[in-house]
């Protein structure tokens, strides 16, 4: 079993999995996921010259773990993976959140080998308090446990219940 002493350690194989994951979503899309946790994110759209398509990106001043790129007829979408190594706190699904609110990501996901912290759990499970993930439309945060054997989303843990990634 893998053990991760740092979330950079999760990185390789969550860019590996996202990677896998969106090109089955988008089969005929061309598909890249980076480690995009060191500059923002105004900074990797201009570096990737994707400005094009996303005319608010210079406020993209957010720093997100996991960025993942796909672009097909004309088009560019982004996805998310915020990782963390402790239990996902309130705080940090405040986190991914405003950075989802901001740049409006197909996919925003957020990750621990630990799963979610109790008031998490108390606020979604047990007072059904879903709305807190949406940021967009139809658009929600997903979260999940990261399974650290298999290098996947535990989808047993996948929240909101019920919905499928």
């Amino acid at each position: 079993m893998t053990k991760y002493n740092s979330e950079k350690e999760l990185y390789p194989d969550v860019i590996y999995w996202l990677n896998t994951y969106l090109q089955y979503k988008y089969p005929r899309a061309t598909i890249k996921s980076y480690d995009t946790s060191r500059e923002n994110l105004c900074e990797f759209i201009r570096r990737h010259n994707l400005s094009k398509y996303f005319s608010e990106s210079e406020s993209y001043v957010i720093k997100v773990d996991i960025t993942g790129v796909v672009q097909y007829n004309g088009k560019c979408l982004l996805a998310f993976v915020e990782c963390k190594l402790k239990s996902i706190s309130l705080k940090d699904v405040s986190q991914i959140i405003g950075y989802s609110k901001v740049a409006k990501p197909v996919l925003s996901l957020i990750i621990s080998p630990q799963g979610i912290s109790t008031p998490v759990n108390k606020l979604i499970n047990i007072y059904r308090r879903y709305d807190i993930l949406t940021y967009q439309d139809d658009l929600k945060v997903r979260i999940a446990k990261w399974n650290k054997s298999t290098k996947d989303i535990d989808v047993s843990t996948l929240l909101p219940h019920g919905e499928h990634l």
